[in-house]
């Protein structure tokens, strides 16, 4: 008889928590179509085989009907070793998640394949970006999900701007879920700013070989604003540069996470006001354009009046910075209050 290892004459187990409902139906869908990666852990306890590893696995399993599991047994062990190393490899050894932006290439990178390989079908014949997404959802035995389906196509997005040759910004990107001294951005900082106000991450409907689909514009203009927040200054961070450095405070306190969602969605509504779009749906696709060498300039100057502004270089422990660790709106509300306005980012000097 096999048993969860939670407990034992009413005493804990050495895993001591018990089947989650949730986890188990998850484990349970991805059994549907896919393999296990590895046998399930446990111990003889007289008559039974008690499972301190693994045991929402053999759970999922059982509700796909499987009989026979696969599992590494421990035959006379010393259980003190055992439940200290149970408890290590949930705490200091515990398994990390993939970091954010290794999650976006992966699935980036897997997403593209698809979406070459879907360009190439006879049909249907719209190929465009909707299709591909009812084309996954129709495949047989698919295990996908719409919104797992959108979240791999903005992370298809997102790796195409930060994997361009051109793009500057990749850089200074952590490949960690928290900046480094080096690398002061994350993916999850991208995510919450500027590629959730200039790029236009829903599929659209447009055939992808008429002039009205315009992702590979979209996606230069992308690399142009990348390579503008680069040149405007970032291409002078220097992590070793003394604390209260003019440049190192203005620049930490630019590309903080809070900061970023706040000034990002200023400078969208200033860029918008800059290439005359007024339209509410247009300016969701403020980039979704072609974009002349004169529209950029004025992108480069609204992204220049960002690193212009004074407040960046006030002296350290200023208000600023107290304010940027508040929430995003309160943020964006005091860099108003103080002068970072649309108006302002438009070239406005009063």
């Amino acid at each position: 008889m096999i048993d969860s290892d939670d407990e034992e004459d009413e005493s804990a187990g050495l895993q001591p928590r018990y089947l989650i409902k949730d986890k188990v139906f998850s484990l349970f869908r991805h059994f549907q179509g896919h393999p296990v990666m590895q046998p399930s852990i446990g111990r003889i306890a007289g008559s039974h085989i008690r499972l301190f590893d693994g045991q929402h696995k053999i759970a999922a399993l059982l509700m796909n009907n499987r009989t026979v599991f696969e599992c590494k047994i421990y035959l006379d062990p010393d259980l003190r070793l055992l439940n200290d190393t149970n408890i290590a490899a949930h705490d200091a050894f515990a398994q990390t998640r993939f970091y954010s932006s290794i999650m976006v290439l992966k699935l980036g990178a897997e997403f593209s394949k698809d979406f070459d390989d879907f360009k190439n079908l006879e049909q249907p014949q719209l190929k465009s970006e909707q299709a591909f997404f009812a084309y996954l959802l129709n495949k047989p035995n698919t295990m996908l999900t719409k919104a797992e389906l959108n979240r791999r196509f903005r992370a298809h997005l997102y790796r195409s701007v930060l994997s361009d040759t051109r793009n500057t910004l990749d850089k200074f990107v952590s490949r960690a879920n928290r900046g480094t001294d080096e690398q002061p951005i994350t993916m999850d900082m991208l995510e919450k700013s500027i590629f959730a106000h200039f790029l236009y991450r829903e599929p659209t409907a447009e055939s992808m070989t008429s002039e009205e689909f315009r992702r590979d514009d979209e996606l230069n203009n992308m690399v142009e604003l990348c390579t503008m927040l680069v040149d405007g200054g970032l291409c002078s961070w220097d992590h070793k540069a003394p604390v209260d450095d003019q440049n190192r405070l203005r620049l930490g306190r630019m590309f903080s996470s809070k900061s970023m969602m706040a000034w990002s969605e200023l400078l969208w509504d200033a860029v918008c006001g800059r290439l005359d779009i007024d339209d509410a749906d247009e300016r969701l696709r403020v980039f979704y354009r072609t974009l002349s060498t004169n529209e950029l300039e004025r992108v480069r100057k609204t992204v220049q009046r960002l690193y212009e502004w004074q407040r960046w270089i006030a002296p350290k422990d200023d208000q600023i910075d107290r304010v940027l660790s508040d929430k995003k709106t309160a943020v964006k509300d005091w860099f108003r209050a103080n002068g970072l306005t649309t108006g302002y980012l438009m070239g406005a000097t009063g």
